[in-house]
């Protein structure tokens, strides 16, 4: 740990009289990224082999799942440990195989040649995780003919993130070599930019299908239960200003998963009566805890199409969200529940009230909103799939 942290002192160091898009920059990141990763393998030696072990595992069950789809026009790998792009492709598509970063080239090889081998004629990737590129550039040395699709779930602001930027480069490099044949984005901003820029682009939307499908949960709370979730440190979830909306709304009570460290104190400091979980859970957990709610809200700074608000929805409990996505835009709905002030702690507590009054009108509208979206959606995927 201390060595790393040494890394790290010294990196940050010379980010300060280094030119960033320089080349000694550059070069000097590769190693430190270089040392690190030869530094952690030998310290988690381990962990690493039982974390490899793991994924080659995974390889071969996403390689037991494709027999399904022998002769389907695609398949649609997914990381089912990103929740929420795990629930947006399962929303969308029927052909989805689970599988995690995938670092053998051996476990890369045996998964392409499986591709091969059932004749699938299109591969989609909803998202990119470690080593998906390489299988990319893999499928297509193997066979030109064989379509690859990225579905890009992330928005811009994102790249600030070495690891999001990182990937984004390389399917955007891949791209250009004709080894990506076309992207997907799940929000309309995105999906217009890459468009005009060049990139042979879809639109698609997620969607959520849940049984409940927007019957009214019957609460009998006595005190305002008011929920936030999957927020954890992320500064872009905005979680500090959604407690502090909630200390403002007269006997309301908290309910937080996963809660950190300082949201935790932060609750304490204002006093606001919460229950909490301190880690994810599930999403059938989650969603049996959304129905015990009078609301939920979701005022994040940036998002794309984030798959809560629908959930929650779904599940019969009115959701306010940010306005930094497509759902509901211009609808009588939207005018209830989108924010137009994710800062502004008073304001969200005033929508929070007047959701709560309305919220029977909410949900009906809801329900009809929904109808023309699941129509709506199966095109947009229809469209997205044929193979081209």
């Amino acid at each position: 740990m201390k060595g790393k942290r040494k890394l790290q002192k010294v990196k940050n160091l010379l980010k300060r009289f280094i030119k960033k898009d320089g080349f000694f920059y550059k070069c000097l990141s590769k190693l430190y990224h270089f040392l690190s990763t030869i530094k952690y393998k030998i310290t988690h030696s381990k962990e690493v082999n039982k974390q490899n072990k793991m994924y080659s595992k995974r390889v071969e069950e996403a390689i037991q799942k494709m027999k399904e789809y022998k002769e389907k026009d695609y398949i649609v790998f997914y990381n089912p440990t990103w929740l929420g792009v795990a629930a947006s492709t399962k929303g969308l598509f029927q052909n989805y195989i689970p599988l995690e970063h995938v670092y053998s080239k051996k476990d890369i090889k045996k998964l392409v040649t499986s591709i091969v081998e059932n004749n699938i004629k299109s591969v989609i990737f909803s998202q990119i995780c470690d080593g998906w590129t390489s299988i990319i550039e893999e499928i297509k040395n193997r066979n030109a003919q064989i379509i690859v699709k990225v579905i890009w779930h992330g928005n811009c602001y994102e790249y600030f993130s070495d690891f999001t930027w990182n990937l984004n480069k390389e399917v955007m490099n891949l791209y250009h070599q004709n080894k990506i044949d076309s992207f997907a984005f799940v929000r309309s901003t995105m999906y217009e930019f890459y468009k005009k820029a060049g990139f042979k682009s879809y639109y698609l939307q997620n969607n959520v299908h849940k049984e409940n499908k927007g019957k009214i949960a019957k609460n009998k709370n006595e005190k305002t239960k008011i929920g936030i979730y999957n927020a954890d440190t992320r500064e872009l979830k905005n979680i500090y200003t959604a407690l502090s909306a909630m200390k403002l709304v007269k006997n309301a009570v908290a309910d937080v998963v996963p809660i950190n460290e300082g949201a935790k104190k932060f609750t304490e400091i204002l006093k606001l009566e919460t229950t909490s979980i301190n880690d994810y859970i599930p999403n059938d957990e989650l969603m049996k805890k959304i129905q015990q709610n009078d609301i939920n809200i979701y005022p994040t700074f940036t998002e794309n199409a984030p798959m809560f608000p629908l959930e929650s929805f779904e599940m019969g409990v009115p959701c306010l969200l940010g306005n930094n996505n497509d759902y509901f835009v211009g609808t009588k709905l939207g005018e209830y529940v989108i924010l137009e002030k994710e800062d502004d702690a008073v304001y969200i507590k005033d929508k929070i009230l007047e959701a709560l009054e309305h919220k029977e009108e909410i949900m009906n509208l809801y329900i009809q909103w929904k109808r023309d979206f699941d129509i709506k959606c199966e095109k947009l995927v229809e469209e997205f799939v044929k193979v081209k």
